[in-house]
């Protein structure tokens, strides 16, 4: 199919992925302690595991999220959402199998609870991120749109 290797679908696609992944980790970020009872709820960790887990996935969300936007080790960043999204699905549909009713805690703002709207909806966003790790060519960047337009 040609348009995956339009550069501008390419382009679209991971502005798109490396934008839902900075959103989300930034929303955690900001709220730590309602990320931190978000996976509390899921009751999938010891309690001692749930501060460090809380604080780190948030900052990896976002540096995977500057990856994919600004062009700069896309291949890595793109791992690193897939690899993400593969654990939350995975989560996902362990607590819908356990019955439980809890938010998501996915992105800040949105309520999203546990079932399957959201495990569709990460299979598609692990859709987009699979997409840029084997298709993205990374020749169109923020970078590249500035020098374009400078020796215009």
């Amino acid at each position: 199919m040609k348009i995956l290797h339009n550069d501008y679908f390419q382009l679209a696609v991971r502005l798109i992925m490396g934008g839902l992944f900075l959103y989300a980790g930034l929303g955690k970020i900001f709220a730590p302690l309602d990320f931190a009872a978000s996976v509390y709820n899921y009751k999938l960790l010891p309690d001692e595991l749930i501060g460090p887990v809380a604080v780190a996935i948030p900052w990896i969300e976002t540096l995977a999220g500057v990856c994919l936007l600004l062009g700069l080790n896309t291949k890595g960043g793109a791992l690193v959402i897939s690899g993400l999204l593969t654990m939350f699905i995975t989560i996902l549909i362990v607590s819908a199998a356990r019955g439980l009713d809890v938010e998501c805690g996915c992105f800040s703002g949105v309520e999203r609870t546990v079932g399957f709207l959201a495990i569709f909806e990460d299979m598609v966003m692990l859709a987009g991120a699979l997409f840029v790790l084997y298709f993205d060519r990374v020749k169109l960047t923020p970078y590249t749109f500035l020098t374009r337009r400078n020796k215009s």
